[in-house]
């Protein structure tokens, strides 16, 4: 009885994991984005780098079908 135990355990532990870096790459997103739009605002980046934008939102998006 103890290995199922020990394989619930394990199972519960790489979950809490998979949260935790999940919630990581979110914080990281937020603040990257917020520093290209702080970017944007200032004029240091132009609309055609938008494409960087993209990229960060899909990375948003992504996570958050993963969340679900």
């Amino acid at each position: 009885m103890g290995t199922n135990e020990e394989l619930l355990a394990y199972e519960i532990e790489k979950a809490l994991e998979k949260a935790e870096s999940v919630e990581e790459y979110k914080k990281i997103i937020r603040i990257a984005l917020g520093k290209w739009l702080s970017n944007l605002q200032s004029g240091e980046i132009k609309l055609n780098s938008v494409s960087d934008l993209k990229v960060l939102i899909e990375a948003d998006l992504m996570l958050k079908e993963i969340e679900d």
